[in-house]
């Protein structure tokens, strides 16, 4: 008669279990180390989060707009040569 090993099986619910027990554990951690560490008040973070982002948004308008003058010159530029 062979020999059979015996595997016993893996409860998945126990390891999703300590998961989800790792996840909310980790953000709670994480949620009060921000609150404890926080340079600034909310208000103020949130205005120059806001401030940063006008700032990032003016400089991706400014260059697709150079980009798009860049690009007329050039196909204006390659009229006059097939003009010429």
């Amino acid at each position: 008669m062979p020999y059979k090993r015996y595997y016993p099986r893996d409860d998945s619910s126990g390891r999703l279990a300590s998961f989800v027990i790792g996840c909310c554990t980790g953000f709670a951690i994480g949620s009060t180390l921000a609150l404890l560490l926080a340079p600034h008040r909310g208000d103020i973070t949130r205005g120059k989060l806001a401030r940063k982002a006008e700032d990032a948004k003016d400089q991706v308008v400014e260059k697709v707009e150079d980009l798009m003058v860049h690009h007329r010159e050039e196909n204006h530029h390659d009229d006059e040569e097939a003009n010429s």
